[in-house]
């Protein structure tokens, strides 16, 4: 069999065409005293259409766009008695009656005040009821069904930065009704909404980063992490700070150990001799860094029979990094968290945030 010239070969796909924000409001002939009386007043809102169904009754249809919203809102009100005999569509979907009115009294009513694009000081949050993403420096680990704090869906990542799950931000927000029928809604289309979620370094959010020493390193040093390990200063090295904070590292010269604070003094290598156990070098060997404070000093006797001063030390198992501390030095045998708190600098940044929703 061929195809003739007036028969495509194969027919194309339909193609959908974004109709844009739309409401439909359906209604048969009602309780005729009150109902004709309020007909001329209906037959002006949005798009007024006189049909017949299947079986011939009469059909009234009015059609509501976008900047139509307010006169949708007067529909409502004049057939108020009948809520039960309308039929409402938002976008081509059938909903119920009282959707359409919280949809419209926000979209119409609360448009300035734009609750759900966070600008609320007090409880600033992104998204309508039902699936909201709270903002507010407080209730970090808020996690319901109904509203997320926008915290639970990060992490901080390798280089110290907080990166959010977008697709799960998408998700969430595409189960709430309103969300997706309000025309005005920041979260009608998740996937756009869940864009403004960019990556941002913690400590611009004035958050403090630690790096902890992950269990793998942990149970490898095992007691060393409570002993005191120590090492002798190089001569002519002047006094350390009562609390330094040191750095252990594996150099292809050996071991190295210096402060922690690159402009701290003294500079450079510390130790003429140093004393830590073999599992402390096990887990430098393998690539770590380790950070350790002072505790205080004492006299160690060295080979020879002649006493030194012994710098005494314990290992942190988590380590503050300042501003400027380059988190990827942490990357290897550490897991790197922070601790949301309120900050000007969040506060700031949920800000711009809202500002930048679509």
């Amino acid at each position: 069999m061929t195809a003739s010239a007036s028969e495509p070969a194969s027919a194309s796909p339909p193609r959908w065409a974004d109709r844009g924000w739309y409401l439909a409001a359906e209604y048969g002939v009602l309780a005729k005293d009150r109902f004709l009386t309020r007909l001329p007043k209906l037959r002006k809102l949005g798009r007024f259409q006189e049909l017949l169904d299947p079986e011939g009754s009469i059909l009234y249809r009015n059609l509501f766009r976008e900047e139509q919203i307010e006169a949708a809102w007067e529909l409502l009100t004049v057939l108020r008695p009948w809520h039960d005999q309308l039929t409402c569509y938002l976008c081509g979907d059938e909903v119920p009656v009282k959707l359409v009115h919280d949809v419209l009294w926000c979209a119409g009513f609360l448009a300035k005040e734009r609750p759900c694009r966070g600008v609320d000081e007090k409880t600033p949050s992104i998204g309508c009821d039902g699936a909201r993403i709270l903002l507010a420096p407080t209730r970090w680990d808020a996690c319901g069904d109904a509203q997320r704090h926008a915290f639970t869906f990060a992490r901080v990542d390798a280089r110290g930065k907080l990166v959010f799950d977008r697709e799960a931000i998408a998700a969430f927000v595409a189960q709430g009704e309103k969300n997706r029928f309000c025309p005005i809604s920041p979260a009608r289309d998740p996937a756009r909404m869940a864009q403004c979620f960019g990556e941002v370094d913690v400590r611009e959010l004035g958050w403090t980063l630690s790096a902890e020493l992950a269990p793998s390193l942990v149970k490898t040093l095992g007691t060393a992490l409570t002993d005191e390990h120590g090492f002798v200063l190089k001569k002519g090295l002047g006094e350390l700070e009562r609390h330094a904070v040191i750095e252990l590292r594996e150099l292809k010269r050996g071991t190295s150990i210096r402060l922690a604070d690159a402009d701290a003094k003294p500079s450079g290598e510390l130790a003429q001799q140093l004393r830590i156990p073999a599992a402390v070098q096990k887990v430098l060997a393998s690539g770590s860094r380790l950070r350790a404070t002072r505790v205080g000093e004492d006299y160690v006797r060295l080979k020879g029979g002649h006493y030194e001063v012994e710098q005494r030390f314990v290992i942190q198992r988590r380590v503050k990094l300042e501003p400027g501390q380059r988190a990827q030095d942490f990357a290897l045998g550490y897991t790197l968290s922070t601790t949301p708190r309120k900050t000007p600098e969040y506060e700031a940044w949920a800000k711009q945030l809202a500002e930048s929703l679509p």
